[in-house]
Parts: C-alpha cells; sequence; structure tokens
C-alpha cells in the first residue's frame, strides 16, 4: 500500500471505497443523519451541529492520529456512512467507530466488509496490536457485529454514556488481537 501519513487515505473492498473525508461531504445528506434520532440512537455526536461545527470537526482528522474514513459504495458513489479510526501508537492499539447513516444499507453486511479493510490497515500499515471499541449494550446489532469478527467482550463501562433520552447508559468494551485477526483471515482463506 503506497501512502504517506497525513495525506487524505483511500481503502477499497470488494463494494466500498472509503476515503477521507472532504469538506464537500458534508452535505445536505450528511447533515440529514444527525437530525435522524433512530440512526443517531447509539452515537455520542452532538445531533444540533452546525454546518461551520461540522467543518471545523472535519478538520480535527489530520490522517495520523485522527481518520475519518467516508464510506461509499462503487456502484454509486454517494456516501452513506463512515468509521473514525483512533490509532495510539505508543500502546500499539486502536479504537474504532463506524455509523451507517443510510438506513437502505443496515442489515446488508457493509460494517462487517468495510470494517475488515479497516482492520487490515490498522494492523498491517499502522503496527497496531489491538483494535478496541465501545458499544452501548442496547446496541444489538453493533454487538452481533463485533461478535462475528472475533472481538471479545472485555468488559462493560457502568453509566459511561449518555442515551437521546438524557440517561445514562452501560457501554461495552470490545477487543481483538492482531493475531486473532490473522488467525481468522488465515482460516477462512483455506
Amino acid at each position: 500500500m503506497k501512502w504517506t501519513p497525513g495525506q487524505p487515505l483511500a481503502l477499497k473492498s470488494e463494494n466500498f471505497i472509503l476515503r477521507s473525508m472532504r469538506p464537500s461531504d458534508l452535505n445536505e445528506r450528511y447533515q440529514s443523519w444527525f437530525k435522524d434520532p433512530e440512526v443517531m440512537e447509539f452515537f455520542s455526536a452532538d445531533t444540533n451541529q452546525s454546518v461551520e461545527q461540522m467543518h471545523r470537526f472535519l478538520k480535527t482528522f489530520d490522517n495520523k492520529y485522527r481518520y475519518n474514513l467516508g464510506i461509499f459504495p462503487k456502484e454509486s458513489g454517494n456516501m452513506i456512512g463512515y468509521f473514525y479510526l483512533y490509532p495510539e501508537f505508543h500502546r500499539r492499539v486502536g479504537r474504532t467507530a463506524v455509523l451507517i447513516g443510510e438506513r437502505d444499507y443496515w442489515g446488508k453486511g457493509v460494517v462487517i466488509e468495510t470494517r475488515s479493510v479497516v482492520f487490515d490497515f490498522l494492523f498491517e500499515a499502522l503496527g497496531m496490536e489491538k483494535i478496541w471499541a465501545w458499544v452501548d449494550k442496547r446496541n444489538i446489532p453493533a454487538i452481533f457485529n463485533y461478535k462475528a469478527q472475533g472481538f471479545q467482550k472485555e468488559g462493560l463501562l457502568r453509566g459511561h454514556g449518555i442515551g437521546r433520552d438524557g440517561k445514562r447508559t452501560d457501554q461495552y468494551v470490545f477487543g481483538l488481537m492482531r493475531d486473532e485477526w490473522r488467525a481468522q483471515k488465515a482460516e477462512k482463506s483455506e
């Protein structure tokens, strides 16, 4: 993979392109996801951001220590969601978060397919030894996806999140080691 840290990043899976988001990606469709309570139910982003705030937030992703990758189906080229990636080089662990904003793509394997190339990038290109994430314990589809990709539930953060109703929510911590990911990939290729 030819890529220089700090430069825009593009990853490809069978059906999707994941690339560094651009200001032009913060269009009305993207903004509508933040207003949809079902889309944002388990995501902690501020749902009342102005377009200017969204642009400022996008600028914080430097493609070295913070990545914001849009998910684009190859057939349409329209963004359907995004990943946040936070590698911690001193500990060699990376945290991920994903949101699929377009409901037509829910339950269709997008997260499993795209997260696989994200894992390859974090483990192989950036040298991470572990990937971790937290997920609201009520988010059954996300828990299913983490387990399907070999993540282990490592703990419970009691009252760590705040739901859209303002009530505290518990978060599970999931983790996946590089060796576990490699073994899983080797097993699938046999």
